[in-house]
């Protein structure tokens, strides 16, 4: 059953009382960046919905709700449960593809109780599988790698035909793949791609294959977009590092005014030809050394991505234009100061080690930690024991498993 933790709202919280709650959907870094975004608007306190105690819940501008899980009408109703505690209404956000889709599945039930935005039902699902958004794409003449999805080792036999070196990832996400394999994989030779991808078929099921794009780990830029109503807002950014470099999270980055008009036409024009007209959406690219030009590599529709607070500290706030758009409220005035860095300050300091330089970060920018604020401690200081506490775990778990192989029990089996 869903329970609701009341805490005593910030100082200085400005929120109306007969303004709607912001309700986030989802926790982690997503879900912290989305809460520190809406928190820079007054917009809180506000409720972050999650099945376990998060990061994001930890935050000083939010109460926590607790869910018994994001799948199914059970989720619906623990949601609709909730919003009987906020008489003046309710604005979701979605920070977590699980809570976005079973909303989506079931928003007849869930639109007369909260307002948001979102593509049809049967858009998000596509544009959630990573071979369906490359078919619309390619089908349309948007720059994307060659891909294919493998769902058996026959499927196997396309690999030779793709030039090397290739990307191998999921076309959706799932606890399956995630416990088992990273975000992504670069691999250079035939050999170890239809190994890697046979191990992967074994777990998951099937896997996408693609020709990798040519860039240096800077190379990677992103559009954040919010449409409604309005004109469509936008943000452009770079990241500075990833963890894994190439391959994974955003570990550090900033604006990118200089490439904002290409890719903020490219990004709406892609959208809009697919009938995606409401809610969020971004796109992810990087620009190809090999010709100098941007590809697509994945979009991210209906929630947040981690790197949102960024365009918040840069002065073009999308998740309060968002709230605004759903509370029917008018939208903020947006000046754009793009001197501004956010950053996980752990793995970016990971990442550089990695790729053998230091933490640089463009001159004169003011750099944001993802989780350490100095007015807003808690969710820092949860992350540093959360990772200890996981370390430790896979420490006391490599000791046992090498004494149960070295045991004179064991020795005198063999």
């Amino acid at each position: 059953m869903a329970r609701l933790l009341e805490r005593n709202p910030p100082q200085g919280a400005v929120t109306s009382d007969a303004a709607p709650t912001a309700v986030v959907l989802g926790g982690g870094a997503n879900g912290l960046s989305l809460v520190r975004s809406l928190a820079r608007a007054g917009l809180h306190p506000m409720v972050v919905v999650d099945t376990a105690y998060d990061i994001a819940s930890m935050s000083r501008y939010a109460r926590r709700a607790v869910v018994s899980g994001f799948e199914g009408k059970g989720f619906v109703s623990e949601l609709l449960r909730l919003r009987a505690a906020m008489p003046h209404g309710a604005v979701l956000f979605f920070a977590d593809d699980r809570p976005l889709l079973t909303v989506s599945q079931y928003r007849d039930a869930v639109a007369p109780w909260f307002s948001f935005e979102l593509p049809s039902h049967q858009l998000l699902v596509d544009l959630t599988s990573k071979e369906r958004f490359f078919q619309l794409a390619q089908r349309s003449g948007f720059p994307v790698p060659a891909t294919h999805l493998v769902k058996s080792r026959d499927d196997l036999s396309v690999l030779p035909g793709l030039r090397l070196p290739l990307c191998v990832k999921p076309n959706s996400r799932s606890p399956a793949y995630d416990g088992s394999f990273q975000k992504a994989y670069r691999v250079e030779t035939l050999a170890e791609a239809q190994s890697l991808c046979a191990r992967v078929l074994d777990v998951v099921g099937e896997v996408i294959v693609q020709e990798w794009i040519e860039g240096t780990n800077d190379a990677i830029y992103f559009c954040l977009c919010y449409l409604g109503p309005g004109a469509p807002v936008c943000f452009t950014g770079r990241k500075g590092r990833s963890f894994p470099p190439q391959t994974g999270w955003t570990a550090s980055c900033w604006a990118a005014p200089e490439a904002a008009a290409e890719l903020e036409d490219l990004t709406i024009r892609f959208f809009r030809s697919v009938g995606l007209t409401s809610g969020f959406a971004s796109m992810e690219y990087k620009r190809d050394t090999r010709d100098g030009s941007f590809r697509f590599v994945e979009p991210t529709v209906g929630r947040t991505d981690l790197q949102v607070e960024l365009s918040a500290v840069c002065g073009v706030n999308l998740c309060h234009v968002g709230y605004c758009d759903a509370a029917k409220q008018s939208r903020p005035a947006l000046k754009l100061d793009p001197t501004h860095v956010w950053r996980d300050e752990f793995r970016d300091f990971l990442a550089a080690r990695m790729l053998g330089t230091g933490c640089s970060y463009p001159p004169g920018h003011r750099i944001h930690n993802a989780y350490w604020r100095w007015d807003d401690p808690a969710p820092a200081l949860l992350e540093v024991a959360q990772t200890a506490s996981n370390s430790l775990r896979r420490s006391m778990t490599r000791v046992l498993k090498t004494k149960a192989i070295s045991s004179p029990t064991n020795k005198r089996a063999g």
